[in-house]
């Protein structure tokens, strides 16, 4: 069999108050061309070769093995979804190699359960914005969010990477009740505030109790990010996902560039290196290119 080709977006998880429920995906796309029956070192390790070998073990079919060649736009570590990334691109070629067995809810099932959460992965898979949830029984249920109005997100990623596992060991096993109702009412209003075109509840919309206290820690600069960004004229500001990765939201150019300036005085300011991106939203999720 030919080569298969398939990309996958980066995304943004939580965006502030959706913590591990609202995810959204975003115009930076890692490219994986699997070659079935080729045998590469497989040691358990890469992620994509996992997520392949469980697509063939859940359809019962015998695994070939797969030469991989990547090309890597998502930084790992980030907070924009490297590894939801990696698990779509290994079952979407697994399933289009094995003449498409999975459908769509079966291939989010299998993706999120390799994942542990949804968030990152529905929007990677689906595209555009979505609210999700695992139930249970481990289906996962998701709806899209219609986004009212034009936005570019701008994020700074720092040079240093924050391993997921580790930042959501900083998270407390319980919260105040106070807390709770803090980030059900800000995240609600967010979801109703895309769906309105009301940039001006966004800067509400977006703060956080849950997750963002705990985790900034990891990297102190972050909090200073968030407030340039909110000085220069974003609509909202907030970790991406676990971190280290700040994101902004724009729905202007000259928000855009003021918050890309920003970004980057602060980080010379708290010395620390990264870079800027411009990051424009995509409602296209992993797909198969060839």
């Amino acid at each position: 069999m030919s080569s298969i080709v398939v990309r996958a977006p980066a995304t943004s998880a939580n965006l502030g108050a959706g913590f591990d429920c609202l995810g959204l995906a975003l115009d930076l796309w890692n490219e994986v061309t699997a070659t079935p029956g080729r045998l590469a070192l497989d040691d358990g390790s890469n992620l994509i070769l996992r997520a392949a070998r469980a697509t063939y073990g859940l359809v019962g079919a015998r695994y070939p093995g797969f030469e991989l060649r990547c090309t890597n736009r998502i930084v790992f570590s980030s907070g924009l979804g490297s590894s939801a990334a990696a698990i779509a691109c290994g079952v979407l070629f697994a399933n289009q190699c094995l003449d498409n067995p999975l459908d769509e809810s079966a291939v989010l099932d299998l993706a999120v359960q390799l994942e542990g959460h949804p968030d990152n992965v529905v929007p990677c898979v689906l595209g555009g914005m979505r609210v999700t949830l695992q139930l249970d029984d481990g289906r996962v249920i998701q709806s899209p969010v219609r986004v009212a109005m034009r936005l570019t997100a701008v994020g700074f990623i720092p040079d240093l990477g924050v391993a997921t596992h580790h930042a959501r060991g900083l998270l407390p096993a319980s919260v105040a009740h106070a807390d709770a109702v803090f980030n059900v009412s800000r995240a609600s209003l967010l979801v109703a505030a895309l769906a309105a075109g009301r940039a001006d509840l966004l800067a509400e919309a977006t703060r956080d109790r849950l997750h963002q206290p705990y985790r900034l820690p990891l990297f102190p600069a972050g909090a200073t990010l968030l407030d340039a960004a909110m000085q220069a004229g974003a609509l909202g500001a907030f970790m991406s996902g676990a971190g280290p990765t700040v994101l902004a939201l724009c729905a202007s150019e000259a928000c855009v560039e003021a918050v890309a300036h920003a970004f980057g005085a602060a980080a010379r300011q708290e010395e620390v290196e990264g870079k800027v991106l411009r990051l424009n939203l995509t409602e296209r999720g992993a797909h198969v290119v060839a």
